[in-house]
């Protein structure tokens, strides 16, 4: 696990912060202003047991119910060129969008992105530069491979993949492992037999060349007392390349009143990312 270290922020360049701004926000998250209306969870209480002899759809069936998230969370980004601890804050309208900052050394925002399935928006406040480009662009120029609800899913904790047929589920030790497939991609689920939450989730797609990791940690009740992973830890690995992003959430409230408007200030210079 990477210890999260906010001293070790420095002012990247133009090409890394572009990348943090849509590359830690778009395949994992950017940072967001959390609302003023959203409230500090500080305490983690046990998650309510389940039956042992459930079934794998059973396990599938317990996701987080939400139609707006609202959370702020500590951050460490890492890839190839650089290695990044900020703070992200992230609003999210379910279906709809993603409104999401990152705040360096906690008190300075220094980029800020809006994510729609149709289109990938970011602003650096360092040297005034906007960014506006299509969802696909995006994704492409970050090197992912995350549909608009998938990566919904990953922010709130849901499974990446779950409206499938279960394709193979299996008990080890005190976990129930379900696998589910979906056009090229195949997802393993760790689940905790006891607490029913899940552990783990590997996402691979060998014809892409494409795999995720993630570990869910430090459970927590929400709103509604549903259970919430707190501590997630994300390893992505797209044609050889590799991204790592940790989030440890210190705020996380569902079905708040959530602004997620966005605009580029006519003071921006509106500039165009090279593929590498």
């Amino acid at each position: 696990m990477i210890k999260l270290q906010r001293n070790r922020y420095h002012q990247p360049g133009r090409r890394a912060l572009y990348t943090m701004a849509l590359a830690a926000f778009a395949l994992l998250l950017l940072g967001t202003q959390a609302c003023n209306t959203a409230k500090k969870t500080t305490t983690v209480a046990p998650v309510k047991p389940v039956s042992q002899e459930r079934k794998p759809e059973e396990y599938l069936a317990q996701t987080i119910s939400w139609n707006t998230f609202s959370g702020k969370a500590d951050m460490h980004f890492e890839n190839r060129d650089q290695s990044q601890d900020f703070t992200g804050n992230l609003r999210m309208n379910k279906g709809k969008d993603i409104w999401a900052s990152i705040i360096a050394l906690g008190i300075a925002e220094v980029a800020r992105a809006s994510i729609t399935p149709d289109s990938l928006r970011a602003i650096i406040k360092i040297g005034k530069k906007a960014y506006a480009l299509s969802y696909k662009e995006g994704l492409e120029l970050i090197q992912a491979q995350v549909e608009f609800p998938v990566l919904q899913n990953l922010f709130i904790g849901n499974p990446l993949i779950s409206d499938v047929a279960v394709k193979k589920s299996e008990t080890k030790d005190s976990l129930m492992l379900i696998t589910l497939e979906k056009d090229d991609f195949t997802e393993l689920l760790q689940y905790n037999k006891r607490t029913g939450t899940l552990q783990e989730l590997q996402l691979n797609s060998t014809q892409r060349d494409f795999t995720c990791t993630i570990r869910y940690e430090k459970y927590g009740p929400i709103t509604g007392q549903q259970p919430f992973a707190f501590n997630r830890y994300i390893t992505i690995n797209n044609k050889g390349q590799q991204v790592r992003l940790d989030m440890e959430f210190s705020k996380a409230e569902l079905d708040v009143p959530v602004e997620t408007k966005f605009s580029i200030p006519d003071a921006y210079e509106r500039k165009s990312i090279p593929k590498k």
